[in-house]
């Protein structure tokens, strides 16, 4: 196995523990036991070592913005790697908390025993902390993998004000990543795969998931239905989309409809929780319009939106969106490790002096946080976007720009506002707590923007829209008619099923 260095990170500087019983991989992003670079990387140090090799997993209780809907999603992944653990003959240990079984302390538990520890290198959320703290607590060394991207972020370089920027690198370091793809299928030696029982009780799958999640301490925000997680919805999920919807996706995207009738692919919630890598995606989509090579990528085009990877323009706009801008949150927060919770600390400088400047100017409607979260505004299409979130766990694309835009423009200030998207997104969205979701969020406050002229009424300089403009760019009667037919967001909130779409 070639593996890429530069997608290692030592966290500590603990030597390996030769008395460690196992090589331990704390799986906490990327939760799947396929095309894992983290999980490649802990096969081989066991490998090297001759010792077994334990992948650890588990879901706590205290996580913010925890619910049913994000439990039932993470744990019908768990379900099915267990099953995958089973026919690989690789020792897993999944762990659920519960009020009687607390989690507290468990890893570094778990650590103790270990002679190397591998854990996920996401850049976002509670999981930097969550690995630089046990680091410092542990005397193995801990080792930091980043599988979010197809180019390692360390090859990147520094982080870019515009996704224009960083589109020549990736297409310069594309073929060279494309070599080391992760493995299909982790290549465990005899040793790794020595079984290890576990010093506590692991999760049994029960037979009525619903059922257990219920019992829970938890939001009771509903699960959606028609988007389970795990390797094999993710998998289905792509190749609907692959099959029915890229073609018309370079046209259509951006017009505002349900899963089923628009373009998108939908793919984000797994993406984000790890249950499908974005290798496999792009190799897939790459693969539509025949078996694909690096031989059929046109340097001519390198830095261009269109034309880089193949003649299909629908393939070349889904890798564009795949790649260059997803890849864009990833290295902001890749080379963010301060706290970016707060608007000063993240936005650029014309974006903080003309927000300040109009701090005080007057708004035409102020809502709070309880009227946001209720769709309860002025304006039918964000109320129409807000029940989709609530109701589906997503928000279609174009929109979510437009649904940003008007609670900066609606509310009391622009760190209020910013901290409201930042609930509701987390909260309700599947794909929410993503470097993604932040920079996206942060975009409507100017980030990777520029200025746009003419200054206006509390949005200053900042790029501006509006649900009028927006309703003579697309065809919105059948995207309302669709919003329609999902459950209030009163009932969802309170804990009712969450509809199909």
């Amino acid at each position: 196995m070639t593996y890429k260095k530069a997608r290692l990170t030592r966290l500590n500087e603990a030597p390996t523990n030769a008395a460690g019983r196992y090589v331990l991989y704390w799986c906490q992003m990327f939760r799947r036991l396929s095309r894992n670079h983290a999980l490649d990387y802990a096969v081989a140090v066991a490998n090297e070592l001759k010792k077994p090799l334990v992948v650890y997993e588990g879901l706590r209780l205290d996580y913010p913005w925890a619910s049913r809907r994000l439990h039932t999603f993470v744990l019908e992944g768990m379900r099915e790697n267990a099953r995958r653990a089973k026919e690989l003959g690789l020792t897993y240990w999944p762990f659920v908390e519960t009020p009687s079984a607390p989690a507290r302390g468990l890893v570094r538990l778990l650590a103790r025993d270990a002679a190397v520890v591998v854990t996920d290198d996401f850049p976002c959320f509670v999981v930097p902390g969550q690995s630089a703290a046990l680091a410092a607590k542990v005397e193995v060394p801990v080792f930091a993998v980043d599988g979010n991207c197809v180019v390692p972020l360390a090859n990147l370089g520094p982080s870019v004000s515009a996704a224009a920027h960083l589109r020549p690198r990736i297409h310069k370091a594309f073929v060279e990543a494309w070599g080391h793809r992760a493995e299909v299928t982790p290549r465990l030696g005899r040793d790794a795969r020595v079984r290890v029982d576990p010093p506590f009780a692991v999760w049994e799958p029960p037979a009525d998931l619903p059922h257990f999640v219920a019992s829970l301490p938890l939001d009771p925000l509903p699960a959606v239905q028609d988007t389970p997680g795990g390797e094999s919805a993710a998998r289905q999920r792509l190749s609907d989309f692959l099959a029915r919807r890229l073609r018309g996706y370079a046209e259509s995207r951006s017009q505002p409809a349900s899963l089923e009738e628009g373009f998108a692919s939908g793919l984000s919630p797994y993406l984000h929780f790890g249950h499908l890598s974005i290798e496999e995606v792009v190799e897939r989509a790459l693969d539509v319009p025949g078996p694909w090579t690096p031989a059929e990528i046109d340097v001519k085009q390198r830095g261009r939106r269109e034309g880089f990877f193949c003649r299909d323009a629908n393939v070349n706009a889904f890798l564009d969106e795949a790649l260059t801008w997803r890849d864009v949150g990833f290295l902001w927060h890749s080379k963010r490790r301060e706290d970016t919770g707060h608007l000063a600390t993240a936005l650029p400088f014309w974006a903080l002096e003309t927000l300040k400047k109009h701090a005080a100017d007057p708004r035409a409607y102020v809502y709070s946080r309880e009227e946001w979260e209720a769709g309860e505004t002025h304006d039918e299409l964000w109320n129409a976007a807000q029940k989709e979130l609530v109701a589906t766990g997503r928000l279609h694309n174009y929109l979510r720009m437009l649904w940003g835009k008007k609670v900066l423009e609606f509310s009391a200030s622009p760190e209020e506002a910013y901290q409201t998207l930042v609930h509701l997104n987390n909260k309700y969205a599947l794909d929410g707590r993503n470097p993604n979701s932040y920079t996206g969020i942060l975009w409507t406050f100017g980030l990777f923007d520029r200025p746009w002229p003419p200054e206006r009424n509390v949005l200053g300089s900042i790029r501006y829209m509006s649900s009028g403009n927006t309703a003579k760019k697309f065809r919105l009667g059948p995207y309302l008619d669709y919003v329609k037919r999902l459950p209030s967001i009163a009932s969802v909130r309170a804990g009712g099923a969450a509809s199909k779409e």
